[in-house]
C-alpha cells in the first residue's frame, strides 16, 4: 500500500511540475497585472530558456528585472536583446538602468547614440537633461530642455525645468524670458512661484 501511495505522489507530482512548466507569455502579463512581478520573471525566464535567441523575451526579462529593482541584471537582458536585434526600446531600457544606477556618464553617452537616430525623442531628451542635472552640468541639462521645447514648445512642466536650468547655469536673460512664458501661460506652475522671489 505504501509502495501504490509513493507511487501516486511521484505521478501528482510530475504531472504538477509538467503543467507549470507548459507557461504563455499571457501568464507572464497576467502575473504583471497582479504586480507580482517575481512570478512574472519566473515565467519569463522559462520561455525564454526554450527560445533564447527571441529579443523580445530578453527585451521582456530586462523590463521585469527593472520593476523588481534588479537594475545590472535588467542592464545585461537589455544589452541581450538589442544584440540579437537592435530596438529602440532596448535602447531606452538601457538607459534607464544606467539612470537607476547613477551611472551619469553611460547615460549621457547612451542618450546621445540614440539621439543620433531620433533626435525628435523627447522621452530621450529629458533622461539626458537628467543625467547632466545630475552631473551639475546645468547649461548642458538647459540645451536638452531647449531641443524639448523646440518639439513641443506647450509642455509648461519642461519649459519650468528649463528656466530653472538656466538660472542654475548663469544664463539670468535667458532664464527670464521663459519665467515670463512660463507666468503667462501656467501661473499656478511651482516653478513660477519658485523664481517669483527672483525676478518680480
Amino acid at each position: 500500500m505504501k509502495h501504490v501511495l509513493m507511487i501516486m505522489v511521484m505521478i501528482l507530482t510530475l504531472t504538477v511540475l509538467t503543467a507549470e512548466q507548459k507557461f504563455s507569455i499571457t501568464d507572464s502579463y497576467n502575473a504583471e497585472t497582479a504586480k507580482n512581478y517575481t512570478r512574472s520573471l519566473e515565467i519569463m525566464n522559462v520561455l525564454a530558456t526554450a527560445d533564447p535567441t527571441d529579443e523580445f523575451f530578453q527585451l521582456r526579462i530586462g523590463w521585469l528585472n527593472y520593476l523588481n529593482g534588479k537594475y545590472n541584471d535588467a542592464l545585461k537582458s537589455y544589452q541581450n536583446s538589442n544584440r540579437l536585434g537592435a530596438n529602440l526600446d532596448a535602447q531606452i531600457g538601457i538607459l534607464n538602468c544606467q539612470l537607476a544606477l547613477g551611472k551619469w556618464n553611460d547615460s549621457l553617452e547612451q542618450a546621445n547614440e540614440i539621439l543620433k537616430m531620433y533626435p525628435q525623442s523627447t522621452t530621450v531628451l529629458t533622461k539626458a537633461a537628467y543625467a547632466a542635472y545630475m552631473k551639475q552640468e546645468y547649461k548642458m541639462a538647459a540645451d536638452y530642455y531647449a531641443r524639448y521645447i523646440k518639439i513641443s514648445p506647450w509642455d509648461m512642466e519642461i519649459r519650468g525645468y528649463l528656466l530653472s536650468n538656466l538660472y542654475l547655469a548663469k544664463d539670468v536673460m535667458e532664464a527670464k524670458k521663459h519665467y515670463q512664458k512660463l507666468k503667462k501661460y501656467s501661473p499656478e506652475s511651482a516653478m513660477v512661484k519658485e523664481y517669483a522671489k527672483v525676478f518680480e
